[in-house]
């Protein structure tokens, strides 16, 4: 299955998302039914999209497939597309393909390098690192700069007003409380911690629970405190609530997921 570097390039395409190649070119390549490697995609997609979600798009079929009409495609980055092809069977065709596909990244990548490369002598490409390098600096010690008060802030001090409730965010995503708190807890943002008091209402001891901050995730939430309530456990009882960084670090967290679950449902009605 030797090509041209004419042909390598044509297996990758240079998209507003970067160098990717489609489900349906895979699948040629390797000698693959195009169902079979959107199947594998589905079932290996959490690997896969640790390196970035993964796209779909509906496309007319490549020349030369079976069937009609249009077929959605996932769209692959260079890493998304070598670790797939880590997952399949060690043919002769498949690794061929392999060697092809790694090739055709390498010389598209080239390709729009050179393209965008214009000539400059060697003063100029000295005087251009250095306002880059200038520029740089200057940007980093204007962000330092910056984000000293807002980290001091978070770290010493956040005032009731700028923070957020877990069922405010969770009603403002359009998620349960419960739900939410659940996917943190899963996540290991926050844990968990359980203990009892007496209810004079229903005359028995009653479970109570307080959540707090894990400790790489202190900067996302703060605890605050309610001395006027039952102690929990000889300490302070405290209700955590979210930190302005946190609820933007949750609502992204939410969005993820969201567009994970959706890939998949588009993959099912792809396969159905």
């Amino acid at each position: 299955m030797q090509t041209t570097p004419g042909i390598r390039r044509s297996l990758v395409e240079h998209s507003e998302r970067g160098l990717v190649v489609t489900s349906e070119t895979i699948a040629q390549g390797a000698g693959l039914q195009h169902k079979n490697t959107l199947e594998l995609i589905s079932k290996q997609h959490l690997s896969l999209e640790r390196f970035g979600l993964v796209a779909f798009e509906t496309r007319p079929r490549l020349e030369g497939q079976h069937g009609g009409g249009d077929v959605r495609v996932a769209l692959l980055n260079e890493q998304q597309a070598t670790l797939l092809m880590t997952f399949m069977r060690n043919t002769e065709r498949v690794i061929e393909f392999k060697v092809e596909l790694v090739q055709a990244f390498y010389d598209m990548a080239r390709q729009l390098a050179d393209t965008q490369r214009s000539p400059m002598s060697e003063d100029d490409i000295v005087a251009q690192a250095l306002q880059i390098t200038s520029a740089r600096v200057k940007a980093l010690e204007s962000k330092v700069a910056q984000d000293a008060p807002k980290v001091d802030y978070v770290d010493t001090f956040v005032a009731d007003e700028d923070l957020i409730t877990i069922r405010t965010l969770a009603s403002d995503l359009k998620i349960g409380e419960n739900e939410l708190r659940a996917i943190l807890l899963e996540r290991k943002w926050i844990y968990k911690q359980e203990s009892s008091r007496w209810s004079e209402k229903e005359q028995r001891k009653k479970p109570i629970y307080r959540y707090s901050a894990m400790a790489d995730k202190k900067n996302y939430f703060h605890a605050v405190l309610a001395h006027d309530a039952p102690r929990f456990r000889g300490e302070v009882m405290h209700t955590l609530k979210l930190t302005p960084e946190g609820a933007v670090a949750v609502t992204r967290l939410i969005n993820q997921m969201r567009r994970a679950v959706d890939s998949l449902k588009g993959m099912e009605w792809a396969m159905s």
